[in-house]
């Protein structure tokens, strides 16, 4: 393999900080609450609870007093599985990535100001995250074996409640890109960074009807000191530096703005529906532009130029989400819910460094009221992955042809309390 091919590998490899495969398409986690979770996460006109931070803060208006939760996702990914097509040079071959299980903490918090149409409020959470874990034999290990990222997101938001059926709220994001971390069999990478945004979102509302809409933006993640370390594969692939070598680069990663818009009908007051269009901006990711630090790591990987230029070329998508809330008892809420949640990621863009696919989501979850203060909420969600059969890599990516499947696995618990 020459020089220039393995650089495009080592950019390819950087996808591979967005692999996690149990979360909203790409590498968005959409699991932010587990009572929205219950009803398969078709929230934004729901919102009644302080996870509102996230799915919809104008809905925060409408919650007395100072509210606050508390809890977290444990996402089960189970080994996927890829085994080669005929297409692909190493046929017939299997692999399977590692299992994993990984929690991803929320926080919210939000008061309403006596005799004030003003509502304030904070959510930290991890909306965007990711692990894959290929074995180090695999075909494509040159592009892939095991990747990390991990963020956390802050956001403020000020509400401001027009009269009893509407309201509006507005907020920014502080994305803290905690950790990055790429491994493949010539490479280690890793490094962090950080970026701003900003959400304005309304709410309307009345005993029977409810309608939500909330707008984030995008945020532009520079990450200005990741750190290059060349391995003993790279000596074998003919890298004019010695193993063990050490380059700096920069790139960045834009998270992308989305669009949420939520229906919601009380018939009576046992029973909520809800159901959610959301439109996830993926576009913003089409290309990874990589900046090299002169040193000879970089003349190897770009021939001298010390810049590279990846296409990724995603498309943006709209996912469907349903759920239902039955008041089975004073103090038991029941709940399920459903989404179809189309992958972004194009065939002749395809990596395995982001095995992504179609996926359909089914959800159940629980709230029980332990006393007049404090709502513990619990919710299960299987994630089912359509079956991938990438037949359109060419050339040294022909590796990455073959079929992909996976399941996954989410429970989630959170505390509310309200004083």
């Amino acid at each position: 393999m020459n020089m220039r091919r393995f650089t495009l590998f080592t950019a390819s490899a950087l996808m591979g900080l967005m692999s996690l495969q149990a979360h909203a398409s790409g590498f968005q986690i959409g699991e932010q609450g587990a009572r929205a979770m219950g009803m398969g996460n078709a929230f934004t006109a729901v919102a009644d609870d302080p996870s509102a931070q996230w799915f919809n803060p104008a809905g925060s208006a409408f919650q007395p007093g100072t509210q606050i939760m508390a809890g977290g996702e444990i996402i089960i990914v189970p080994s996927s599985d890829f085994t080669t097509n005929a297409l692909n040079p190493a046929h017939p071959a299997t692999t399977s990535s590692n299992s994993k299980v990984i929690g991803i903490p929320h926080f919210y918090v939000s008061h309403g100001f006596e005799n004030s149409p003003i509502t304030i409020g904070m959510g930290i959470n991890a909306p965007f995250g990711l692990e894959t874990d290929w074995p180090g034999n695999s075909p494509f290990a040159t592009s892939n074996t095991f990747s990390q990222l991990k963020t956390i997101n802050f956001n403020p938001n000020i509400t401001w409640r027009i009269n009893d059926n509407l309201a509006i709220a507005a907020g920014f994001d502080y994305v803290f890109l905690d950790k990055v971390r790429l491994n493949n069999s010539a490479q280690l990478l890793e490094g962090d960074g950080d970026g701003w945004g900003g959400n304005v979102a309304l709410m309307y509302r009345n005993d029977q009807f409810r309608f939500g809409v909330s707008y984030r933006s995008r945020v532009s993640l520079d990450i200005n000191n990741g750190t290059v370390i060349g391995g003993a594969a790279l000596a074998r692939l003919g890298a004019p530096f010695a193993v063990g070598a050490v380059g700096t680069a920069s790139t960045k990663v834009v998270l992308p703005d989305q669009v949420n818009v939520g229906l919601a009908y009380s018939p009576n007051e046992d029973w909520i529906f809800s159901l959610d269009v959301d439109w996830v901006n993926w576009a913003t990711f089409d290309n990874l532009d990589f900046h090299y630090a002169p040193s000879v790591v970089a003349t190897a990987l770009t021939g001298g130029t010390n810049f590279r230029t990846l296409p990724e070329n995603w498309s943006a998508q709209v996912a469907i989400r349903a759920g239902a809330q039955w008041q089975f008892s004073p103090d038991i809420s029941l709940r399920g819910g459903y989404t179809f949640d189309p992958t972004p990621v194009d065939d002749r863009f395809f990596t395995p460094g982001i095995p992504d696919r179609d996926r359909h989501l089914f959800t159940v979850g629980a709230g029980y009221n332990v006393s007049q203060a404090l709502t513990l909420d619990m919710a299960y969600m299987f994630v089912y992955f359509v079956d991938r059969d990438q037949t359109a890599s060419t050339g040294t990516n022909a590796v990455r042809n073959g079929n992909y499947s996976g399941t996954a696995h989410i429970v989630a618990g959170s505390l509310v309390y309200r004083f």
